[in-house]
């Protein structure tokens, strides 16, 4: 599509947005397979950044992670004293108690139990995209919910998206919810309008599955994610665009109001 957007203060179009998360993709793997005390600490960062969203309610990672580079530079470095520290610095909203508690659970889990085995949950993720990798240790730190657990996923895993209501409000809009209608049994599900119910959330993770699945290997989820979400905030936002918005002619929301 020949549309471009713009954030955090850079605009590229649509097509550059998708070729730079699949390029930092391979760079982050990279760093869990050519493992050293450096390479876990920027994995453990990029974890930290993403869980701490909070539901990604008007929180600016970028502040957060750029702060914490500067706070954690080495494995000495992760004590809850030193990680307050990042936080104020990054005068983080949700309390500096709530999040020093999940990056201290993070730590917990990835240094005490995993050894830093960052292949090993990657695999674990892998196995069990299908369903979300509902028994991931990560979803029993308070709060820390599908959601965030996915946008960390998302910076290793292609099959793990962050889905939020820009992204569920332009697939609904322009039809693509009629392919998953087989993938669950819960008719109960008001699909496409809330992301934050578990059920309807498992219901998008499944169904953009079964999107990147019909692209034959073109797309991946997150690909799939990363254009919606932009197409939204460019197109297809609270209010739409339809009249300038290139793929009116076969979306069932553009034709409609473009006949």
């Amino acid at each position: 599509m020949p549309l471009e957007s713009c954030f955090e203060s850079r605009t590229q179009p649509i097509e550059g947005w998708v070729s730079e998360q699949r390029r930092q993709t391979n760079e982050n793997l990279a760093l869990t397979e050519q493992r050293s005390d450096n390479h876990d600490i920027q994995v453990l960062r990029l974890f930290f950044r993403d869980l701490l969203m909070r539901n990604i309610v008007g929180e600016g990672g970028g502040r957060i992670y750029q702060c914490l580079c500067q706070t954690v530079r080495t494995k000495d470095d992760l004590t809850q004293r030193n990680l307050e520290k990042g936080l104020k610095m990054a005068r983080y909203r949700w309390g500096i108690d709530v999040g020093s508690g999940v990056m201290m659970a993070t730590v917990a889990f990835f240094r005490d139990e995993l050894r830093w085995n960052w292949q090993e949950y990657l695999q674990q993720a892998e196995r069990a995209k299908e369903w979300n990798f509902p028994d991931d240790p990560l979803l029993k730190i308070k709060h820390v919910k599908f959601k965030v657990r996915d946008l960390a996923l998302s910076n290793f895993n292609s099959n793990y998206a962050a889905f939020d209501l820009h992204v569920t409000r332009v697939v609904s809009r322009i039809g693509l919810v009629a392919y998953g209608w087989e993938l669950t049994a819960n008719t109960g599900i008001d699909f496409g309008t809330n992301p934050a119910d578990d059920a309807n959330y498992l219901f998008f993770h499944r169904l953009f599955l079964k999107l990147a699945s019909l692209s034959r290997g073109r797309f991946t989820p997150v690909d799939l994610d990363r254009i919606f979400w932009h197409l939204g905030r460019c197109r297809c936002g609270a209010t739409t665009q339809c009249v300038t918005c290139p793929i009116r002619a076969m979306c069932l929301t553009g034709r409609q109001r473009c006949p």
